[in-house]
């Protein structure tokens, strides 16, 4: 009986040890592409100031590491595969900025304790998705109050009454503004996470490997 117990213990850990090698080629594989992304996709969008730029990479890179999280189901796969994404990036530009680094790290935060707190499934992928695509807006105010202080708000809210103010519109209005661009984002981030749920799905269909 004992030695029964001992070869299931031994099949047990040769399977965990299987497992583990298996996920770790996937979370190097995944964080890989992200940070390629990062490194090519993201230098053209800064390069070129695109509208909704930001959010556009953050969805994409979404896909990328959501679909990573589908067939690695281990808390803190997607926290790896930002670590990886952002150790790419910062050698792609010879030195450490601390803005890009930043930024891929909140997002796999984010992403990691969505997804891990809400399970594996096509919702928590659509409100990942949303979450970061919004957070894109974010950003920017988050990293610069660190830099500079809160005192930077109070310019943002200045400038932004000036605004009002030189174009004769009532605040409210840009209020409404801000609204329709955070909408636009949500709708956005609710693609992409359906899409990288489906096309888990299609990829789990074409290669029936049990990845759980």
């Amino acid at each position: 009986m004992e030695k029964n117990r001992k070869v299931i213990s031994s099949a047990e850990y040769v399977s965990d040890r299987s497992s583990l090698s298996r996920d770790s080629v996937f979370i190097a594989i995944f964080g890989a592409l992200w940070g390629l992304v990062e490194i090519t996709l993201g230098v053209v969008i800064k390069g070129t100031r695109l509208p909704m730029g930001g959010a556009f990479l953050a969805v994409l890179c979404s896909i990328i590491f959501l679909n990573g999280r589908f067939f690695v189901r281990r808390r803190g796969s997607i926290l790896m595969m930002g670590g990886i994404a952002a150790t790419l990036k910062i050698f792609s530009v010879g030195t450490v900025i601390a803005g890009p680094f930043i930024a891929i790290l909140i997002e796999s935060l984010i992403a990691e304790a969505l997804v891990s707190f809400l399970g594996v499934h096509r919702f928590s992928y659509v409100i990942t998705a949303n979450a970061l695509s919004v957070y894109t807006i974010l950003h920017p105010f988050i990293s610069q109050g660190i830099i500079f202080g809160e005192n930077i708000y109070k310019i943002y809210l200045e400038t932004f009454q000036k605004i009002t103010q030189l174009l004769q519109l009532d605040f409210s209005y840009l209020i409404w503004i801000i609204l329709i661009y955070v909408f636009l984002h949500l709708i956005l981030g609710t693609a992409s996470g359906w899409f990288a749920y489906s096309l888990a799905l299609r990829v789990k269909k074409e290669f029936p490997i049990n990845f759980n």
